[in-house]
């Protein structure tokens, strides 16, 4: 199948309704110690696991202000240099992803830079959930309430059903077949395909009705059907009438797309 027509196909399929789409860039990532890094994120492997070998400060800007800071813990998935993340917070401070008010699961964590834009953005609480023990420090971070919480767990199924009004999920980019370690760099960047279709029913089960789940997935040319698979999975759950396009990214090898999708009322 050509790339055009995997495109077209994917859109037919979906359905997707076009709003206005968040401004990525009006986010920055900045790492207090960028110049110590060997490998440039194009060499996307190497990079990370160098940017994940030791805690490394980072600063978030929203359209040029600063608006929090935070160490990332060894180990966990560090935004500097991606693209998804940033996506996320745009869309979270800039309103176009509403979360005043609502119980919000920031699913795969990692840092917590979402969960940290929700709790800005006066959600009445936050869960920062993911499988890295490491990601345990957020806990003691300044802008964390007390009603806020933060677990280590394996995606969200120690939560009970339906207590949760919104759900973001970065899905890690790179799918692959071996075993991942669930304590090294790579947990954060790298999928099991079983992964994706546990994540979307466990996140239908604990969404409250016509709760919202926004989710980034990374679409290759040469997995198309792959992608067909995971809309029907999502149809388990969501109303795939209700799904938006916030956001994408056309790729090489493929495109990326940030996803809402609302769970049957």
């Amino acid at each position: 199948m050509s790339t055009a027509n995997s495109h077209y196909s994917l859109l037919h399929f979906i359905q997707l309704k076009f709003v206005k789409m968040i401004q990525q860039e009006d986010v920055v990532v900045i790492l207090k110690d960028a110049e110590t890094l060997k490998y440039n994120r194009k060499d996307y492997l190497n990079f990370h696991q160098d940017l994940s070998s030791k805690d490394r400060e980072i600063t978030i800007l929203y359209k040029n202000e600063p608006v929090f800071e935070l160490v990332v813990p060894k180990g966990v998935f560090n935004p500097y240099g991606g693209i998804a993340a940033q996506a996320f917070m745009s869309g979270v401070l800039s309103g176009l992803v509403e979360v005043q008010g609502k119980r919000v699961l920031d699913l795969g964590c990692g840092s917590g830079v979402i969960g940290f834009c929700c709790i800005l953005k006066q959600s009445q609480k936050v869960l920062f959930s993911d499988l890295h023990p490491n990601v345990i420090e957020i806990k003691n971070h300044p802008l964390i309430r007390e009603q806020d919480e933060v677990k280590v767990q394996d995606l969200c199924a120690e939560e009970a059903d339906q207590t949760y009004d919104t759900v973001f999920l970065p899905f890690p980019s790179r799918s692959i077949e071996r075993p991942i370690d669930p304590e090294s760099y790579e947990m954060g960047i790298l999928r099991n395909d079983d992964l994706v279709f546990r994540a979307i029913a466990q996140v239908g089960k604990v969404l409250t009705p016509s709760g919202e789940f926004v989710f980034f997935y990374r679409v290759f040319n040469d997995q198309f059907p792959l992608y067909l698979e995971v809309m029907s999975n999502l149809a388990k759950y969501f109303d795939l009438t209700t799904m938006k396009l916030l956001w994408y990214v056309g790729e090489g090898k493929g495109h990326g797309l940030l996803l809402s999708v609302q769970k049957y009322a």
